[in-house]
């Protein structure tokens, strides 16, 4: 069986190219080109790569990570995928936040990294950090802002109600 897919993504005043080919059932070819649209005979990007049909999924999952990571690089921003993509790209993406990683992001926010650093770094979304940045008490666009109760206190997590008023005893 051979098969032949081309599809042409304009970005801007650019265009890339994504060919996938196979002459049999054994070996597929991924060709990339990209050229901007006033000048396509000077390639921004060219290439070719082929592998056993059977490791396109494997391909598929690296190619991911290799273009998320060159994303937060390049700092530049990406469309939201559906959930199953997301799941895989964003390990940590709908997993609940425990204190200590909560603890860790106040500090790498206090920090300077960026948001799309830190997110790489928990595997979760960009958004998803910023949600949690103000849940705790943070402005996302603003690093030296802290909560007036201090980052990460213990009043976010339980209430004065529950843990008795500071030098209260218990009554027997």
């Amino acid at each position: 069986m051979s098969f032949r897919h081309i599809n042409e993504l304009p970005l801007g005043d650019k265009v890339f190219r994504i060919e996938l080919a196979s002459d049999d059932d054994t070996t597929v070819t991924l060709t990339l080109t990209g050229w901007h649209e006033d000048s396509p005979e000077t390639l921004l990007a060219s290439g070719a790569l082929t592998l056993p049909l059977a490791e396109t999924p494997s391909l598929r999952i690296a190619l991911n990570r290799a273009l998320r990571a060159l994303a937060l690089v390049a700092d530049v921003a990406e469309p939201i995928p559906d959930r199953d993509v997301l799941r895989e790209l964003f390990p940590g993406h709908g997993a609940p936040w425990v204190p200590q990683h909560e603890e860790d992001l106040a500090q790498r926010f206090h920090a300077g990294e960026t948001i799309a650093r830190i997110a790489a770094r928990f595997g979760r979304t960009p958004d998803s950090v910023r949600t949690k940045l103000r849940e705790l008490g943070h402005d996302p666009r603003r690093p030296e802002y802290c909560p007036p109760d201090g980052c990460l206190s213990w009043s976010r997590y339980a209430s004065p109600a529950l843990v008795g008023a500071a030098g209260q005893t218990p009554q027997d």
